[in-house]
C-alpha cells in the first residue's frame, strides 16, 4: 500500500512567547497575537502551579507527499572524478592541437612525415578515449542528471568547500511520484531540526539495495549538514488534499507512545485528547483527531500539566 504524507498548500505562520499568546484566524490569514499576561488557568478545579497559555488550532490544507529517507553523501569521490575529467580534458586538448599542428606541417610540405602525423593522430584518439572513459565513470557513479549539469565544475567546487551538500533520498517501492519533483523537504532524522528545501537533481544511479524503491540525488545549499547525516524527506505526489489543524510544537505532549493535547473543558479544567501527527512543519505541527478549530488548547505549559497529573495519579490516597 502506498504510504503518503501530505504537503502544506496553505501557508501558516506560528510563533510563541513568554506572555499569553492566542492563535486566531482572520479572513486574510492565520497568525499569532500577543496578549498581556493573565492569571494562572485552573486545571480540573485546582489552580495550576504555573501560568499556562491558551490558543486555538489553525485550520490548514495539506497536499499529499511521499515519505522517504536519505543521507548526506561524502563528495570526496565526486571531487576526485571531476579532477580526473579536468586532467583528461587538458591532455586530450593538447593531443588534438598537436595532431592538428603536425598534419598542417605535413600538408604544407614542411618537416613532418606521414609517420609523425599518424603518431599524433593515434595519441589524439587515445587521449580522447581516456576523456570519454572518465566522463562515463562519472555518469556510472553519480548519475546522468548530475554528471551532465552545465555548471558541474562550479557545483563540485561548492560541495568541496562545504557551501553545499549532496544527499541521496530513497523512497519505498510504489511511493515514487509520477514526475520527478523539482524540490524535496528534508530535516535531520533525529531531533527537531528545521525543515529545509532541497533541489532534486534527478534519479540516483542505482536504487537502495534495502529499500528497492526509487532514489534521487538532491542538493542542499542552506546550512548544509555534514556528510553521513541521516535525513527524513518528503516529496510532492498526486492525490487528494487533507484537512488538518496546526498547533505549536509546545502544545503536543507524549505519554505511553501517544501524542496528546490538553483541551479546555466547559468548567475551566482540561481534558487530554489523543491526536495523530500528520507532519512536522517549520513552525508547528499538523495534527488530526478529536480536536476542533474552535477548541481552546494549552500551547505552553502542557508538559508541566501532564507531569502534575501523572504525579497526582501516583500519590497514595488520603486517609
Amino acid at each position: 500500500m502506498k504510504k503518503i504524507i501530505p504537503s502544506l498548500l496553505v501557508g501558516v505562520v506560528l510563533g510563541g512567547g513568554a506572555a499569553w499568546v492566542v492563535l486566531h484566524k482572520t479572513e486574510a490569514d492565520a497568525k499569532l497575537e500577543a496578549k498581556p499576561a493573565g492569571p494562572a488557568i485552573t486545571a480540573g478545579g485546582v489552580a495550576g502551579a504555573n501560568q499556562r497559555t491558551l490558543g486555538s488550532p489553525i485550520a490548514a490544507t495539506l497536499a499529499p507527499e511521499a515519505k522517504g529517507f536519505g543521507r548526506v553523501l561524502d563528495v570526496g569521490p565526486l571531487v576526485a572524478a571531476e579532477e580526473e575529467i579536468k586532467a583528461a580534458r587538458a591532455v586530450a586538448d593538447g593531443s588534438a592541437k598537436e595532431f592538428a599542428r603536425t598534419k598542417a606541417l605535413h600538408d604544407n610540405g614542411e618537416n613532418a612525415s606521414q609517420a609523425a602525423v599518424d603518431a599524433a593522430e593515434a595519441a589524439s584518439l587515445r587521449d580522447a578515449a581516456l576523456l570519454s572513459a572518465a566522463r562515463a565513470k562519472l555518469v556510472t557513479a553519480w548519475g546522468r542528471a548530475l554528471a551532465e549539469k552545465a555548471d558541474l565544475a562550479a557545483l563540485v567546487h561548492s560541495l568541496a568547500v562545504g557551501e553545499a551538500a549532496l544527499a541521496r533520498i530513497d523512497l519505498l517501492p510504489g511511493d515514487a511520484p509520477e514526475k520527478i519533483p523539482a524540490t524535496a523537504r528534508v530535516s535531520p532524522l533525529t531531533g527537531e531540526g528545521a525543515l529545509r528545501e532541497a533541489e532534486v537533481l534527478g534519479p540516483a544511479p542505482a536504487a537502495d539495495p534495502q529499500a528497492q524503491g526509487v532514489s534521487y540525488l538532491a542538493l542542499l545549499r542552506d546550512a548544509p549538514p555534514a556528510p553521513g547525516t541521516a535525513l527524513r524527506a518528503t516529496l510532492a505526489v498526486a492525490g487528494e488534499p487533507q484537512k488538518v489543524l496546526v498547533v505549536p510544537r509546545s502544545a503536543i505532549v507524549r505519554h505511553e507512545g501517544k501524542a496528546l493535547v490538553f483541551v479546555q473543558t466547559a468548567d475551566g479544567g482540561f481534558q487530554y485528547r489523543a491526536v495523530e501527527v500528520a507532519r512536522n512543519l517549520p513552525d508547528g505541527v499538523a495534527i488530526t483527531g478529536d480536536v476542533a478549530e474552535a477548541d481552546k488548547i494549552i500551547v505552553s505549559g502542557a508538559q508541566q500539566l501532564l507531569a502534575d497529573q501523572i504525579l497526582k495519579s501516583l500519590a497514595p490516597p488520603e486517609e
